[in-house]
């Protein structure tokens, strides 16, 4: 990991934020009417967030998956917010564009056979979904269980020992194992990239298969139901190889008559530690039509607030959060309500309350709407690598994501950034009172590529967070609007203290 100026992470951190540890009191009072509760801020009210929200939850962005028609509709809508709260473009305008690999699905069916019963049609997204890069592809063959579908040799593991699944549809756990492998790989750890969907899929196309099924490693007896994902992983995109997701009851129903189920598969698998691969005795048909680019275009929203200080507004604090969200599948939309509308609502909120304050901060501000992190964090390194200010004068980043479903507030990056952490926790001990002690070391999501270049970071995220991660129920109406307002309101105060905190820059130099 690279520090700012080439400093240790935590000297940079302790330097960085000293001035505004020191001044915290001062900088809480000009936020607050009232020492020990919360005030409200002007710019951040319950309603007007989830106005935002269900906006951008709503049909018309069709999900927001990065590249697509509704992603590039929601980005011209955010800009144009930007735009009316006064904030500046960067360069020509608010959108920064960069290059994408999209997967566009515009047919997605599955129905299955077994027990000699007929073959019966499945629902999305109850029954299955269609994994983000799945292939196009019509098969109907027999289904196989491939363990894991892994090939390592080098690991001394492979599921397709002595097992043929060539033209058949094989069905595996999407998780990595849940052990190590009985072999260390040199120069790499554990199972490497080896676990994700598109090396899985290129693995079981490798050996001969048609199409894979996957479903959810069970895990305290519970099997995950089926997502919308464009986590996919290295290598080639496998453009005739369909793959998509199905639930624990249609992986039962396809393991019916092999005399094991799904619960003691992985149980076999995790005690043994080897492979329990096997033909069953039921069949698929897989029916996908999916457009493929490997360079659509996608673009962050960027919007800048000038510092008004003459020796600080050179230095930056940038305000984060996602925009994207995982699409449509056979006229299902995700809506993605807390993943990542509650986010991108609470970031116009802070940039709306700095528009109507009548001090404006010492420090520049930078808002990032990004593109592509469910597919990989891609929008945040494409915004690292190409900043519009310099790595080194950018002090700190608040990332937002997932911030409108549970009771409370997880700070992540405490661990690697604590002076920031605790300038947070003491702003929030001094208003909402809704953050908890816990927290972990790194960036996370859109702020790890920050992070990697020894930025410290903050991550805002609420607790119980992920109920409905995923999934087509994840819909403005399950969100807890009064959180929501409560960590706008200490993300807007986080900024606020560090855009106005001073400290000698010199003093992090080499």
């Amino acid at each position: 990991m690279r520090s700012v100026r080439g400093a240790a992470p935590a000297r940079v951190v302790a330097v960085v934020l000293s001035g505004v540890a020191v001044g915290l009191a001062a900088v809480a009072a000009s936020a607050s009417d009232r020492k020990g509760g919360p005030v409200a801020i002007p710019g951040i009210e319950a309603d007007s967030l989830m106005k935002d929200v269900r906006t951008l939850a709503s049909p018309k962005f069709a999900g927001r998956l990065a590249g697509s028609p509704g992603y590039d509709e929601a980005a011209r809508w955010a800009a144009r917010r930007f735009e009316k709260l006064g904030l500046r473009p960067d360069g020509d305008g608010y959108l920064q564009p960069f290059p994408l690999e999209y997967n566009a699905i515009e047919t997605c069916r599955l129905a299955i056979a077994s027990g000699g019963r007929p073959p019966r049609a499945l629902a999305i997204p109850a029954d299955f979904t269609c994994r983000g890069f799945t292939g196009s592809g019509n098969v109907s063959a027999p289904v196989v269980f491939a363990g894991f579908g892994l090939t390592l040799p080098d690991r001394g593991w492979d599921d397709y020992a002595g097992l043929d699944v060539a033209g058949k549809i094989v069905l595996v756990f999407k998780d990595p194992p849940p052990f190590d492998p009985p072999r260390t790989a040199e120069g790499i750890a554990g199972w490497g990239d080896a676990p994700l969907p598109r090396p899985k899929a290129l693995n079981a196309q490798a050996h001969g298969a048609v199409g894979l099924l996957m479903v959810s490693l069970p895990k305290d007896g519970k099997v995950g139901p089926p997502i919308a994902s464009v986590m996919h992983g290295p290598g080639a995109h496998p453009a005739g190889f369909p793959q998509q997701h199905v639930s624990g009851a249609v992986a039962e129903e396809l393991l019916a008559g092999s005399g094991v189920t799904l619960e003691a598969l992985a149980k076999q698998l995790a005690e043994a530690k080897a492979p329990r691969s096997r033909a069953l005795a039921s069949s698929a048909t897989m029916t996908v039509t999916a457009r493929y680019r490997a360079d659509q275009p996608a673009a962050n929203v960027v919007g800048i607030l000038p510092g008004s200080d003459p020796e600080l507004r050179g230095e930056v604090v940038v305000v984060g959060a996602h925009l994207d969200h995982v699409g449509a599948q056979e006229g299902v939309v995700w809506p993605g309500a807390n993943d990542n509308a509650s986010g991108s609502a609470a970031l116009l909120a802070v940039a709306e309350a700095f528009s109507k304050s009548h001090r404006p901060p010492r420090r520049t501000l930078v808002f990032v709407l990004f593109a592509a992190e469910e597919q990989g964090l891609h929008g945040a390194r494409w915004f690292v690598d190409h900043a519009p200010y310099p790595i080194d004068r950018i002090v700190a980043m608040l990332n937002i994501d997932c911030v409108g479903l549970g009771d409370g507030l997880q700070l992540g990056s405490g661990k690697s950034a604590p002076v920031l952490w605790e300038l947070a926790r003491s702003l929030d001990a001094d208003g909402d009172r809704i953050t908890i002690a816990d927290t972990w070391a790194g960036g996370g999501a859109d702020a790890a590529p920050f992070h990697e270049k020894g930025i410290p970071t903050l991550y805002f995220a609420t607790t119980k967070s992920y109920t409905h991660l995923h999934q087509a129920s994840d819909r403005p109406e399950t969100l807890n609007p009064a959180l929501l307002e409560k960590v706008a309101r200490l993300a807007f105060r986080t900024a606020r203290s560090v855009s106005d905190g001073a400290y000698d820059r010199e003093a992090v130099k080499p």
